[in-house]
């Protein structure tokens, strides 16, 4: 009898749940007939009602019977620790309506200590940074509004598959000419976020701003008449944090100037700041075409946290600097010959600010097919052993300077210990930048300012050998480029180079005995054109004796 009295208590509860249909409920409950809560019936919820009429007050409903997952994250956030339960977000009779967002509570947040703050809540959603967001992609749509479509090889004219930032550079220039017309570039960044695992403090800037942050991947999509998707390097959109570790090496770093004897505020860094150091370089900035029209910040061009410093960049990177901003000087240069040779080799500055002191580099590489790699420290370590002082090897006479001999002996050197084929690379830089970038009317600047012997560069040599972890420049002295076979050189051509002039026949007459080699080894390619001239006066002068001759025996 007891197991049977059991069985009924246990079976009731069953029967009257089944029994109470949601039209017994709503019958008292008549503002809920519209609640949409999924096919889910009121006794689901409230499962402590047994008969009707049910008591005056029920128990509190627990959503994770149905949604463990969620409250699991939920139970973890700061909102349970505040104490906030599901229906302070959730109608849960209405969930259709009810579209509470984080600003339905948290309106005033002022985000003060965000950097760059009404850029960041612009483009990304607010769980983004505090919530736990998976990793995901931006993406940029392309609107030309045009029939025919940008190409595929204009965009990615190298054919990976990636636009880098040049070309995306390029890309932007493209959109702006006619007859592309402006074209409508929309940007977004797109995360999967888990909306109740909201934490107490917003993730740091590494989340985004890192190689593991959350967009991996950037995607551009170009619409017109035809669709095509091309990835993009994400760098481009997110700049990435300086590292620490890599600031200690930058300029900067070495000189133990710490974050925040710059970083004095959560604003951007302006000049005042770069001034309390630099007064003298802005002193010449201050008044020039960039600062006056309000186009640049010290920092658009100068990165304080870049490892290598400016002098050690090479032209196409301080070009990139340029062209971030002036993206179609191709187009603006079409008057200059060879207009993609000399950007190749040149940077704007080159010709832009004529006051800054143009210097020929020298250093060393190895070509392997055609490949030609620069020799690196480590490179050195190996040769020449640990701790090798590559300055004092070079310089042997330790006179600060480098002569072609003493270049030429650590050249054979080279070559001989490695046993391949070393060469040497040649660029053009400015390594004292004037900054004054107004010069525009650089067509009327011939074109014997550089292809000359009489070149400003010229007089300004140095080499640039690997010392640790930054490299040293050696002032050189003497004609470098005569005295070696132009097979030496690595991308060096410079058109009116190495003609013989009165100077070198002068150096030639009063030169000694004992320095007659050393002035051969420094003439170079120059003795062919002694060798013509004095092949050219024996010819006139046996032309010159013949017809003397004819006219005496003639008489």
């Amino acid at each position: 009898m007891n197991v049977l009295v059991l069985i009924f208590v246990a079976l009731f509860p069953l029967v009257s749940y089944a029994s109470i249909s949601n039209e017994d409920c709503l019958g008292c409950h008549d503002k809920y007939k519209e609640s949409r809560h999924g096919q889910t019936a009121c006794v689901q919820c409230h499962d402590d009602i047994g008969s009707l009429p049910h008591d005056e007050k029920l128990k509190r409903p627990s959503c994770k019977a149905c949604h463990g997952k969620a409250a699991a994250e939920y139970k973890r956030s700061i909102h349970s620790e505040k104490g906030l339960s599901c229906k302070n977000c959730h109608d849960v009779h209405f969930p259709a309506k009810a579209k509470k967002g984080c600003h339905s509570c948290h309106s005033g947040a002022s985000h003060a200590s965000l950097p760059s703050g009404e850029k960041h809540l612009k483009a990304v959603d607010c769980l983004v940074c505090h919530g736990k967001s998976e990793k995901d992609e931006i993406r940029i749509h392309i609107d030309t509004g045009k029939k025919d479509p940008i190409k595929r090889e204009i965009i990615d004219p190298d054919g990976n598959q990636l636009i880098d930032r040049k070309e995306w550079n390029n890309l932007q220039a493209l959109l702006q000419k006619a007859p592309m017309g402006k074209g409508e570039i929309n940007k977004q960044f797109l995360a999967k976020t888990e909306p109740h695992s909201v934490t107490k403090k917003p993730v740091s800037c590494k989340s985004c701003h890192s190689d593991g942050g959350i967009f991996q991947q950037a995607r551009v999509t170009i619409m017109g008449k035809q669709s095509h998707e091309l990835f993009a390097d994400r760098k481009i959109f997110i700049p990435e944090l300086p590292s620490i570790e890599d600031y200690r090496h930058t300029v900067h770093g070495k000189k133990d100037i710490k974050c925040s004897d710059c970083h004095t505020s959560q604003q951007h860094i302006n000049d005042s700041v770069c001034t309390a150091c630099h007064d003298s370089i802005y002193g010449i900035y201050k008044d020039t075409v960039h600062s006056k029209k309000g186009a640049t910040r010290c920092i658009d061009c100068h990165n304080p946290h870049h490892v290598k410093a400016y002098k050690e960049l090479s032209a196409p990177e301080r070009l990139s600097v340029c062209v971030r901003c002036h993206k179609d000087y191709i187009d603006k240069h079409e008057w200059l010959p060879n207009t993609l040779l000399h950007f190749h080799y040149l940077e704007c500055s080159t010709c832009h600010s004529p006051d800054s002191t143009k210097s020929m580099v020298f250093s060393f590489a190895v070509k392997e097919g055609n490949k030609e790699m620069p020799l690196e420290y480590l490179d050195m370590e190996k040769i020449f052993g640990k701790n090798a002082e590559l300055k004092k090897l070079v310089d042997r006479n330790g006179d600060g300077t480098v002569i072609c001999k003493e270049l030429a002996a650590f050249f054979i050197e080279l070559r001989k210990r490695l046993q391949k084929e070393v060469t040497i690379s040649s660029s053009i830089v400015v390594t004292k930048a004037f900054h004054n970038y107004s010069e525009k009317d650089t067509k009327s600047r011939v074109c014997v300012t550089c292809h000359s012997e009489k070149a400003p560069f010229y007089e300004s040599m140095f080499l640039s050998v690997p010392e640790g972890e930054r490299a040293v420049h050696i002032p050189v002295k003497g004609p470098v480029l005569s005295a070696f076979p132009i097979s030496v050189f690595i991308d060096m051509c410079l058109l009116g180079e190495g003609k013989i002039h009165a100077k070198d026949f002068d150096s030639i007459l009063k030169v000694r005995r004992e320095d007659m080699h050393q002035l051969i080894d420094e003439l170079g390619f120059k003795l062919i054109d002694l060798i013509g001239i004095v092949f050219s006066l024996l010819i006139l002068s046996g032309i010159a004796v013949h017809v003397f001759l004819r006219i005496v025996v003639k008489k």
